[in-house]
């Protein structure tokens, strides 16, 4: 499953491309570090936060026992 058929919001999205365009590998990545890409435009760190629950919720990024990745 490469996504959730749940639909992303334009904000979503541009946060999900944002983790997308940092991941180098597939090694797991931190919460906090993916707070930290999605926060590199021009988003606060309390929905930053909020768009990686919503991004771990619809499916698009899974939990680990040592990080998250992405789903592919």
């Amino acid at each position: 499953m490469r996504h959730s058929p749940n639909q992303l919001t334009p904000t979503q999205q541009t946060a999900f491309e944002q983790i997308e365009q940092a991941v180098e590998t597939d090694e797991p990545f931190t919460p906090d570090t993916a707070i930290d890409w999605i926060s590199t435009g021009d988003v606060e760190h309390s929905e930053a936060e909020a768009l990686l629950e919503q991004l771990l919720l619809k499916g698009y990024l899974y939990e680990t026992g040592t990080g998250l990745q992405i789903t592919k």
